[in-house]
């Protein structure tokens, strides 16, 4: 059985319904695998800002919001033409 990596598993969690050319992509697309990586990390920094009470924890936490926003657009982009 193979493995599933963290940052294919939470694309393939927020898009099921793509989930066979999420795993084809990621397997044969560099391009994707870092969309993947770039949007684990975000995602992981959002969390962090969302527990954070530093000063600038609502900023950074739009911030954030706003870039996994922008890479969710992106791999649906990708995986529409893909399909």
């Amino acid at each position: 059985m193979p493995v599933i990596h963290s940052n294919l598993f939470i694309i393939i969690k927020r898009f099921p319904k793509h989930k066979k050319t999420v795993r084809r992509l990621y397997s044969k697309s560099e391009n994707f695998q870092e969309m993947c990586d770039d949007y684990q990390k975000c995602a992981k920094a959002l969390r962090h800002w969302a527990r954070s009470d530093a000063e600038d924890a609502c900023e950074r936490r739009n911030e954030y919001a706003g870039y996994l926003q922008d890479l969710e657009a992106e791999i649906l982009q990708t995986l529409k033409e893909a399909e």
